[in-house]
Formats: structure tokens, sequence, C-alpha cells
């Protein structure tokens, strides 16, 4: 798990002024603290920060480079099945899986990449041939930004370290209205113009200075019909799992409760017998804390188990740093609790394993079955009735609140047309409301285009994809990636293996959700691992209690120093007037998505200060 990034002066350009190495190194540093080093050729550079995970030797630092010196690899991820990969190669020099990656790269390009089982974002460079390869991991684990222009290719891990090579650089407005609609930037297009990300399973070829974007995954469409049996979902996943505990460094797992992390510990501890499970919860907060199913579940399998319970406190003396190290503004709450997981789990592992993609891949959200629902006439007709519920009282905060909420959004669905309840299901705040609070509009036509299936998956309808390509790879996985890499700990998905990504695309529907149940096939296959309470209970969000503490204890920071209407009136982004609206909202006895709403703009806020170095007016 590392940083990396680098830079290439097209046309034979060479730069008149080398840029600073160490500050780049610098900006990298969090993402791998063990080693960091640059590597300078005559027409690029490149730069790694490395997290030891296999192979500790200073020979599997990076840049890597051949004996000649004239070919380099820069490589953030892992390829777990890399030890069968490495047979086919003699006299390598290290025992890692970076040296067999570069080997793979140098002799085949573009076309290894089919090979690999992992998660990855690297660039590999030939000197002499002038050629550079670029490539993602088919789900967009790891994340790549890059940018170009008729001088230069530069790319990077993460936002500031690739501003520091290219420059400053406006604001998107496309983006800006994806962020304050869904609360998270997502598709191709990053939050600043001509900058963009490399989408899961693309990659980039530049030749004779000319670049080459290609998507080189996509999800085969087969016929799997009915011819299921157990072996097929239980074999794949315990493979999986058994992969990604291989490491040179302690490894464990975060057990949330939830069937998911349940089953990937459970398969965990049967081939890591002194297995250490981690959770986190809230303590005083008993809607919020769940804590009690990861506890019965780690008594069930018998792991070394660690809980963390966060107060008010502990928000306040850790948001400083937090907001401090988001990349892109990224407003999905439950991101300060992965923070402070990280954070304590780092101290006993430096890897664990999580259950991140099931609920995506098999159709486990609230909304999944919502989506079901809303095309039943009787379900629609009785929905209606819900209209008469008052708004007052709806809210995330508390079983009945949420619960109000919820109906009156799915009265919402039922009315809309098809092509519609996707984007209503994904957005914090609609059309209307975002238009209000931003002055500079966009065109709106980016945020359409999100909810259109990507040539990865181009084999698949939308709705089987949509969660892949949008809520997987642009909120769940940001959140993973940017948050363990502040606190260097690398984080390992086995559902997202893609022979289980595969596996799930080609299932029919009726095998994951039907009207009073989802995961099906996850439920009756792994049923004799766990307690039969984990199979029973209700899905609940991994959220912060963000309306008690933003409208209680935190309300002075909130509107002096957070949300300073002065400020936001000079940046002349945001109507503060509209700011001033929601922050009405939030206090009132019906906050509904309020909370959600405000946090997204304090993320924003934040990053305007953290980014004014590079945001170009």
């Amino acid at each position: 798990m590392c940083g990396i990034a680098g830079i290439i002066y097209l046309n034979e350009i060479e730069p008149k002024n080398r840029v600073n190495s160490q500050k780049i190194l610098e900006l990298l540093q969090h993402r791998g603290p063990d080693n960091q080093t640059a590597k300078h050729f005559k027409h690029s550079s490149f730069f790694h920060s490395r997290l030891i995970i296999v192979d500790a030797s200073q020979a599997s630092n990076q840049p890597f480079t051949d004996a000649s010196d004239h070919e380099a690899i820069v490589f953030n991820g892992e390829i777990f099945n890399y030890k069968i990969l490495q047979r086919q190669f003699q006299n390598l020099h290290t025992t890692g899986d970076t040296e067999v990656l570069f080997r793979l790269a140098q002799g085949e390009r573009k076309n290894c990449l089919n090979q690999l089982n992992g998660f990855f974002a690297f660039s590999y460079y030939n000197e002499k041939e002038n050629y550079l390869l670029l490539a993602r991991d088919r789900l967009g684990v790891k994340p790549l930004y890059y940018y170009a222009d008729r001088e230069k290719f530069a790319f990077a891990s993460e936002l500031k370290p690739l501003m520091e090579l290219v420059g400053p650089q406006e604001l998107n407005p496309n983006q800006l209205e994806t962020y304050f609609r869904l609360n998270y930037c997502a598709g191709k297009e990053s939050i600043f113009k001509n900058v963009f990300r490399l989408l899961p399973g693309q990659c980039i070829e530049i030749k004779d200075n000319t670049i080459y974007v290609d998507h080189w995954y996509v999800a085969p469409k087969t016929d799997l019909g009915s011819h299921l049996n157990k072996t097929d979902i239980v074999t794949l996943l315990d493979d999986a799992v058994q992969l990604r505990l291989q490491a040179d460094v302690p490894v464990g797992t975060f057990l949330s409760g939830g069937l998911d992390s349940s089953i990937i510990s459970a398969l965990a501890k049967k081939h890591h017998p002194g297995l250490k499970t981690f959770s986190i919860g809230f303590e005083n907060e008993h809607y919020f804390d769940e804590t009690k199913y990861s506890e019965l579940v780690a008594k069930h399998i018998h792991s070394d188990h660690y809980v963390f319970k966060l107060q008010e406190d502990d928000f306040l003396n850790n948001i400083g740093i937090f907001l401090g190290g988001i990349d892109e503004p990224f407003a999905d709450s439950s991101a300060f609790n992965f923070y402070m997981l990280c954070k304590q789990t780092k101290q006993q592992v430096k890897v664990a394993l999580s259950g991140d993609g099931a609920d995506e891949l098999f159709k486990g959200y609230h909304k999944h079955r919502a989506l079901l629902l809303s095309e039943n006439f009787y379900v629609k007709f009785f929905s209606r009735l819900s209209s008469w519920i008052p708004a007052r009282k709806s809210s995330r905060h508390g079983s009945f609140q949420n619960k109000l909420r919820q109906v009156r959004k799915f009265n919402t669905l039922t009315n809309l047309q098809v092509s519609e309840k996707q984007k209503f299901l994904a957005s914090i705040s609609d059309h209307r409301q975002v238009k209000q609070l931003l002055k500079n509009q966009s065109s709106f036509v980016y945020f359409d285009s999100l909810f259109k299936s990507s040539d990865s998956y181009r084999n698949f309808n939308i709705n089987d994809t949509f969660d892949l390509q949008t809520v997987l790879s642009d909120d769940m996985l940001v959140k993973v990636d940017r948050f363990s890499m502040q606190q260097g700990i690398e984080i390992r998905n086995p559902f997202l293996d893609y022979r289980i990504v595969e596996f799930a695309l080609n299932l029919n529907t009726d095998q994951k959700i039907n009207k009073s149940s989802q995961k099906i096939i996850l439920k009756n296959h792994f049923r004799h691992l766990l307690p039969e309470e984990i199979f029973t209970r209700a899905k609940k969000g991994f959220e912060l209690p963000l309306q008690k503490w933003l409208s209680g204890s935190l309300r002075s920071e909130l509107e002096n120093n957070w949300l300073n209407c002065d400020k936001i009136k000079s940046e002349n982004i945001l109507h503060s007037a509209q700011v001033e609206s929601i922050k009405k909202e939030l206090f009132s006895d019906s906050p509904g998505d309020s909370a959600a709403r405000i946090w997204a703009i304090i993320i924003f806020e934040s990053w305007l200060q953290n980014f004014k170095d590079y945001i170009r007016y």
C-alpha cells in the first residue's frame, strides 16, 4: 500500500525547472511512512511512498527499476495472486509483488492486466521506447488522478501532490453540483477543471507522446442461471479471504456485527487461529451503537475482539486532523467513524479485512428493497396514504424519526418515473436545493451522465451496476482508502475479488432479493457460520449522531467558525442566505436530512481552506 505520483514531459521537452521532489514526497508520506523515494529521467519524474506489507527488504522499495535503469514502476496496492504469477519468471531479486508486476508490464504491457487479482494503481515507464502505462484496478479500490496538456502529463494517488505538479486550477461546477447532490464527488471528472480520475478498469498508454485511454476490463456476461450450488460462492469467498490474509505484518478484520463483516471474520478465523477483530460504537448513543452484535459474533467465532466506543469529546479532539486529511470534498459522515476505527486498529495490526462491497453486489441496502416494492401496485396505493404524516420530527436521529423520514421518502419514490428513481435514492439534496445553494450553476448534464452504464459494465443493465459505478467506487472505497491511509493501515476487501463480483453480476435477481429478504444467497450459504441473530437483525447505517451534536454542544462552533457567514460571502461560491436557511432547518423540530447537508457544507468550507493555494479563481 503506497502513494504514487509522476510527470512525463511531452514532445521531447526537457523541464527547465524540476518539480520540488521533497514537497511531493511530503504530500504522499502519510500513504507510505516507511520509505519515500523519487526517480528522475531526462523527460520524466516518478515519486513513491511505501507502506511495507510484503517483503520488507529495501530491494522492494520504489520507484523500482531494472538493471539498465531505463525502466521503472511505481505501484500502489497488492497483487494477491503474485506467488502464482512469479512462477513464470526466473532470477527474481525480491520476494514481493512489485517485481512480479514490473516484469509482467515489461513484457506484456497492458495485456498483463487481466492476469492480476488484487487492487492497484500503477505506472510503468520505459524511457528508451518513450512509453508509459497507467492502470487502475477493476473496481477502483485504489485511486488515481491525472492531468494532461500540450506539454505534460501528470498523475498521483491524491489531489494535493498532483496539484503541486501541475499548478493551480479552477473549480469544476459540474463536480460542485454532484458533490452537493450526493455528498461526494463522482465519475470521471474531479473537483478541479482539467483534472480527471482514471476510472475503474481503465488504463492510459502514452506512445510517442500521444495519449490513449481505454477500458482494459469489461465484466463478462455468462449464463449462471440456476446452476448454482453451495460450493460456488462458499469456495470463491473462502479463497478470496485466504488470499487476503497473506502478509508479512499482523492481519485482523473489521467486525461491525453486520452480516458481511461477520462472514469475512468467520472465514478468516478458519485460516488465522489467533485472529483479532475490531469494531467501533458510541458511548451513550444507543441508536447508533451496534457493538453488541460484533461482540456476539466475536464470542461465537472465538476471536480476540477489540471494541472502541466514541464520545463527543473524541469528535472534538480529532475533527481538526480529520478535516485536514480530506483530499477531495467528501461528506459521508461515516468517514469519521471509520477514521477513528483505523486509528485504534493500527495499534494492533497493519492490515485489516472488511466486508465492503457485499451490499452493492447482493442488494443489501434499504433502497434496493424500496426500489423493488415501489413497482408493486398495492404498495404504491397504500404508500400514498402516508402523505398525511406530518413532517414534524422526521430526521436520521432515532428509530421513530428515521422511520418517518423513510416513509415520506418512499412515498415520493413511488410517484417517480423509473429513470428518476436511482437519482432520487442516491441524492442527499435534490436539483432545486442545489440550485438554490450554488452561485455558479453547471449545465446539470454531467450529473445525469452518472446514471448510465460505463464501458466496464456494458454487458449489464444500469440497475445492476449503478452502485458499483458510483456508491462503491466514489463513496465507500474513497472512504476506505483516504482514511485508512491517513493512519498507515491497509484495508482488504474479499467481496471485491473480481471472481466474486462477476459471480454476483451474473446471478438472477431473485437469488439476491425478494419482497421479504435481501442478500439471499449469502444468508442461505453462510448461515452455518454465525449466530442466527445476525441473519434476523435489522440493517442500520454506519453514521454519526450529527443532528444531535451539531444542533447541541457544537452549535456555537458551527455558527461562529465552521460556517462563518462573512467567510462564505467572500468566497462567492455558495449563497450564504441558503446556508442560513439549512442551519435553521437543522435547529427545527423537523430537521430531515439537513444535518447531512450541513455536514457537506462544513466539509467543503474546510476543504477550500486546505486547498487555497491550489485553486485558481
